[in-house]
């Protein structure tokens, strides 16, 4: 191999690399996106996080959806009961932990095997807090250089309800009165019963801002 063969390999090896890093990171932004919308209900802001050919999703032992707009309506109509957004007082986490990445050698389609925990009080008032834990193993498509959800699949490992948490604490504490703030801290939500910290991005495939999971605007505050 001659010396500029050399280079040239050299080069395409580092774009390999850089780019493989790349889709690394927006498939674990693109997960990470979807956790935050699911776990404030926000059922069309999800599945537009999904391709338009022949997507699919399967939670839990419900079966797979396919299709886009069955995968909407299964979220909607089956985990959310025809209900957008979150009720006040409500409670619904769902926090994403080891994400292990494979990408295909063409770097157009990936998978993903990661966890999920899952954390909420739905419907609040109920008395009990739902733990669960299960497993993701995802499939994801690269359409014109985006990188989309293709499938998700999530089985629970343990799923169950504790009884006796009969409400939900929000805050930390009140303001101090011998070292006040300099801001005082935004009012509540008054639909969610708590304080809500806006989104800083738009979707990122449909370019909107998504409200409070109460419906209400969130302007950001600046400092």
């Amino acid at each position: 191999m001659t010396e500029n063969a050399n280079i040239l390999a050299q080069i395409a090896d580092i774009q390999l690399r850089l780019g493989l890093i790349e889709d690394h990171q927006e498939i674990e932004r693109l997960q990470n996106q979807y956790g935050f919308y699911l776990d404030n209900r926000m059922w069309r802001e999800v599945s537009e996080l999904f391709c338009d050919d022949k997507p699919s999703l399967e939670i839990g032992q419900r079966g797979s959806y396919v299709g886009k707009e069955r995968v909407y309506r299964f979220l909607s109509e089956v985990l959310g009961q025809g209900r957008w957004g979150l009720l006040k007082d409500e409670i619904i986490n769902h926090i994403q932990l080891q994400m292990v990445i494979t990408v295909a050698s063409d770097r157009q389609s990936a998978e993903m095997r990661s966890r999920a925990l899952v954390q909420g009080n739905s419907p609040p008032g109920s008395g009990k807090m739902l733990l669960a834990e299960g497993v993701y193993e995802n499939e994801y498509v690269k359409v014109a250089g985006i990188w989309k959800i293709k499938r998700v699949w999530w089985v629970p490992t343990f799923y169950f309800e504790v009884a006796g948490f009969d409400g939900a604490v929000f805050d930390s504490g009140p303001e101090s009165t011998s070292f006040p703030p300099d801001i005082p801290a935004p009012p509540r939500d008054a639909g969610l019963g708590r304080r809500f910290l806006p989104f800083h991005y738009l979707h990122p495939f449909t370019g909107a801002e998504v409200a409070s999971p109460s419906g209400a605007p969130n302007p950001k505050r600046k400092i």
